[in-house]
């Protein structure tokens, strides 16, 4: 089963359906500021910040308004940031 995801996976991308991004400095800068606001109060992860913060530039670039995550803290932190959330573990 995994197997196949893998190789769905790997034709969305080659197909365009999905697009891969790199991560570089920028965007590790960028999660600094949910860290900031959520490490603590929210027990937001720093995979996680840095998963949001390039969800947020995505948005500020109007790539992207939907958040898709399985992670309730991380769904629940994207919901703060304005995001319409779609968690695929309670849809």
């Amino acid at each position: 089963m995994q197997t196949h995801f893998l190789h769905q996976f790997r034709a969305d991308i080659a197909t365009g359906k999905l697009e891969v991004f790199s991560i570089g400095e920028a965007e590790f800068a960028g999660a600094e500021l949910p860290v900031e606001r959520y490490a603590f109060a929210s027990r937001l992860r720093a995979l996680d910040a840095l998963q949001l913060a390039v969800a947020l530039e995505l948005r500020n670039q109007k790539l992207v308004d939907h958040f898709v995550a399985a992670d309730t803290i991380l769904c629940e932190v994207a919901g703060h940031e304005g995001f319409s959330v779609i968690n695929p573990e309670h849809s």
